[in-house]
Order: C-alpha cells, then sequence, then structure tokens
C-alpha cells in the first residue's frame, strides 16, 4: 500500500469512526430510552443485555449510509485542497483514487455476508426473545422447528424421536428418526423417515425405512406409518423459530430439500437473497456515492447519489420479500432488480476506472 493509499484510507476511517461512535451513542441513547419507558422490567441486566443485541444490529443495518456519509464529508476536504485532480494528473484514475475504500467497503460487506449465518440471526432472536416477553405482545410466531427430539413410553417400550426440519404452519417435516427401545435398553426398532406430516398428534410418515430387530424384518420404502403421541403440533409451535433467526446455512438446506416434500421455498429463497442483498448494500452505496463525487466533484450531487443508492437499493433489497410474504409470487423475479444493480455497479466502476476528466 503506497503513501496515498494510506492517506486516503486513514482520512476515510478516521471519519468513519467517528460517525460510528456517534451512531452508536445514538443507538444506546434510543435503547435506553425504549427499555425504561415500554418495558415492564425497569432492571438494569436487562437493559444491558437489550443494548449489546442493539448495537451490532444497529451497525449492520446503518452501516451503509455511515460509509456514505463519510465519504461525503471526506471527500468536500479532498475536493477542496484539489487532491484527486493532482492525483488524476499523474494518472491515477478515480476508481484507482478510491480503491481503498471500495476494498473497505468490500471487506465490510464480506464480513457480513460471515456473520448472516448465525451471528446476526442470533442477535435479532435475542432483541425479539426481550421485546416478545418484557414488552410486546402478541407478536407473530414463529414456524420453523430444528433438531427436535422427544420421547413417548409406552407399554411396548420408549420411542426417541427426532425431526431434523418442522414447519409448524403446514406440518410437514423432513429427517425422521425413531428408536424404539424395550426396558431393558436393547434396540428393538428403527424408522427412518425422510418425509411426512404431523397432523394434530399424530405423525405420519410418506417416504422413509424402518427395521425390526425381534422380527428380523426390513422395510425398504415405507410408505404407510403413523403414530399418535401425547404432543400435539401446536405445541410444539412454541419452539419454533422465525425464519429471521435461522442461520443461512440451514435456510439453504430447507430450500433446496424442501420442494420434493412441500415446503414454503419460497419464503426461504427470498431470505437468503434478502442477506445477500444487506450484506453487500455496504459497497453497492459507497460506489453510488462515490460515482455521484467523482461526476461533479460536488458534494451536494454525491449527497444526491447517496439518497437515491439508498431509496432503490432498499427497495431492491426488500422485494423478494415483499414477492413472497405480500404478493404470493416467487422471490425469484426479485432478481431482474438484482441484475439491475449488477449492471449499475460494473457500470460505476467502469466510470471510475474511465474517469471523468483529466
Amino acid at each position: 500500500m503506497g503513501l496515498l493509499d494510506r492517506y486516503v484510507l486513514f482520512s476515510f476511517l478516521r471519519v468513519f469512526g467517528i460517525v460510528t461512535f456517534g451512531s452508536v451513542a445514538l443507538i444506546i441513547l434510543y435503547g435506553f430510552t425504549d427499555f425504561f419507558i415500554a418495558f415492564k422490567n425497569k432492571s438494569i441486566e436487562l437493559a444491558l443485555e437489550y443494548i449489546s443485541f442493539l448495537i451490532p444490529l444497529g451497525f449492520y443495518i446503518l452501516s451503509p449510509m455511515l460509509m456514505s456519509i463519510s465519504l461525503i464529508v471526506v471527500f468536500r476536504r479532498f475536493f477542496s485542497k484539489n487532491i484527486d485532480l493532482t492525483a488524476q494528473s499523474f494518472s491515477l484514475s478515480p476508481l484507482r483514487f478510491s480503491l481503498p475504500i471500495l476494498l473497505f467497503s468490500i471487506f465490510l460487506s464480506l464480513a457480513f455476508a460471515v456473520l448472516n449465518e448465525s451471528f446476526l440471526p442470533s442477535m435479532f432472536r435475542g432483541v425479539w426473545y426481550i421485546e416478545t416477553k418484557y414488552k410486546r405482545e402478541g407478536e407473530e410466531k414463529g414456524r420453523i422447528v430444528e433438531k427436535l427430539w422427544f420421547v413417548k413410553r409406552t407399554e411396548r417400550g420408549s420411542y426417541y424421536i427426532y425431526l431434523d426440519n418442522l414447519e409448524t404452519e403446514s406440518g410437514r417435516f423432513s429427517g425422521l428418526y425413531m428408536l424404539r427401545v424395550s426396558e431393558e435398553g436393547e434396540v428393538e426398532e428403527v424408522v427412518e423417515g425422510r418425509s411426512g406430516m404431523w397432523k394434530g398428534n399424530v405423525i405420519y410418515v410418506d417416504r422413509g425405512s424402518a427395521y425390526n430387530f425381534l422380527e428380523g424384518f426390513f422395510i425398504k420404502n415405507l410408505s404407510d406409518f403413523s403414530m399418535g403421541i401425547e404432543v400435539a403440533l401446536k405445541e410444539i409451535g412454541l419452539f419454533a423459530e422465525k425464519i429471521e433467526h435461522v442461520s443461512s446455512s440451514s435456510l439453504l438446506t430447507l430450500y433446496t430439500k424442501g420442494a420434493r416434500i412441500g415446503f414454503d421455498t419460497n419464503r426461504y429463497f427470498s431470505e437468503l437473497m434478502f442477506r445477500a442483498g444487506m450484506s453487500f448494500f455496504p459497497f453497492m452505496l459507497s460506489l453510488t456515492t462515490l460515482w455521484g463525487l467523482f461526476r461533479s466533484r460536488k458534494p451536494g450531487f454525491g449527497g444526491l447519489s447517496f439518497l437515491v443508492g439508498v431509496v432503490v437499493g432498499w427497495l431492491i433489497i426488500i422485494s423478494p420479500k415483499i414477492l413472497a410474504d405480500k404478493a404470493g409470487l416467487p422471490p425469484q423475479y426479485a432478481l431482474v432488480g438484482y441484475a439491475s444493480v449488477g449492471l449499475f455497479l460494473l457500470k460505476g466502476l467502469y466510470d471510475l476506472g474511465k474517469g471523468f476528466r483529466v
């Protein structure tokens, strides 16, 4: 990294750090105000836990705007000192001049993509749980249960039942494993169900296999197996997760195999698209703002590009969830908007690489 690269990057990071610190202070102020006004439990420990969830979520949501605001402030100083024109006189394009900042935005976007696997969903889950328990009533319930174990005890022995994935709304499940164990601890029967349905207090397996150790028979293509249990599906719904709280890898698994067993795969795919869009929003908005700044060398025009990028970018990012949740349409239609953003970003990189003036 050359001297100019370090100067550009450190100038930006200094402003970005100040802006971020101010936004975190506002998040903390909002969190404590909301907590002490609207929450029933006024415990300071609970307030600190609530704030600890809000800070990373606030940074995740606000970081694209914090990046662009920092760019406008930094480049206002660069333009006033003609640093960018001096760099261009040495054949450095706007893209090369701002490359350290763009690389930082890419790094931040990739970090968000990694954190969207489980860390950020767990933060959303924490906020939702605290607000639901101590503040809100009538919140939307979850719909996905993963890795559910329970036991059914009968005169024939104990049934240990495991479900890999269960949709509480439809009752469809995948990955059932059942062991029937005698009182002496001997395994007497094994059932593996690839898919099935949970209705009320009965579990039905429509595809799977079974082996009975006592009678010595094996059923390779099990298609008619059912078992009554004491637990109703509506009770299992208490353990369900909202889609926003499920890890990205689990959503991908549900999407790839869910269509074969009747899962609502549109909602899983829409959530994956939304997370991808939100993760790379910092890079997209930073490039849009840089394009506007270099296009006119006026902070005002850069601010206008920033505002247009926020509105249009957010509408495109949220479009998969709107299509799947509100309109009942396949979220794949939103790929048109995502592709348009990709083409715009390529055009922006080309314009910055070519330069707007010498």
